[in-house]
């Protein structure tokens, strides 16, 4: 990342609140802890990324659409003219500009199977930040890792 990339970046996600000394990091990457709010991350299995807790999100510098990881936990950091925002999602399509409108589409998924969590198609170009799911960290104070 360049210098002003790492400024936006700062912005974008603000302010520390804490630091958390985290091992098992790979040296040159950029991590960062998430809070979850809400249950849409929530299935009931062991993959559930339950409401309060802290996921462990790496960087990631895609090239394109086509780069992205399918079907891992990811946050992303949306820019939707002028609002930004902050969603734990699983990454699960990918539409390109033959199958749609012209606009490269990245459908998030969540994990809760209940009415009113349908996934969500955005455009690759409102999506200004991701980073991988490395770790969670359960409110009970549990963690674990995402499996691919």
């Amino acid at each position: 990342m360049t210098n002003h990339d790492d400024q936006e970046l700062k912005k974008a996600l603000g302010t520390p609140k804490f630091y958390i000394d985290t091992p098992g990091k790979i040296d040159g990457e950029q991590y960062y802890w998430f809070p979850n709010q809400g249950n849409s991350m929530t299935d009931h299995t062991a993959r559930s990324i339950p409401g309060g807790s802290l996921v462990l999100g790496r960087l990631l510098s895609i090239n394109s659409i086509s780069d992205v990881p399918l079907h891992r936990p990811m946050v992303f950091i949306i820019d939707f003219k002028g609002e930004q925002y902050c969603l734990l999602k699983s990454p699960c399509a990918i539409k390109t500009p033959e199958e749609n409108t012209g606009t490269e589409m990245l459908c998030l998924h969540s994990y809760n199977p209940s009415p009113g969590f349908n996934d969500l198609w955005v455009p690759f170009h409102y999506i200004k930040y991701m980073f991988i799911v490395e770790r969670v960290r359960r409110p009970d104070g549990t963690e674990f890792v995402p499996e691919p």
